[in-house]
């Protein structure tokens, strides 16, 4: 099924909670945990599970900056 426009749309940022999951990688035997929106490298750690309670419950910077 085709949309009518030839333009994806994103979500706004409003409609992104701060505590949505973040993106881990594998790097070079480093896990790096990203923001899902922007890409932004939010922490890294030597385990994954590190890796995730480190970026539980940071916002990024990039996405939510204070006016």
């Amino acid at each position: 099924m085709q949309s009518d426009s030839a333009i994806s749309v994103s979500p706004s940022l409003d409609d992104v909670a701060p505590t949505s999951p973040v993106n881990l990688h594998l790097l070079a035997g480093v896990w790096v945990a990203s923001c899902p929106t922007c890409g932004y490298q939010l922490t890294s750690a030597r385990t994954q599970e590190r890796c995730e309670r480190r970026a539980a419950g940071r916002r990024c910077p990039v996405c939510y900056q204070e006016p």
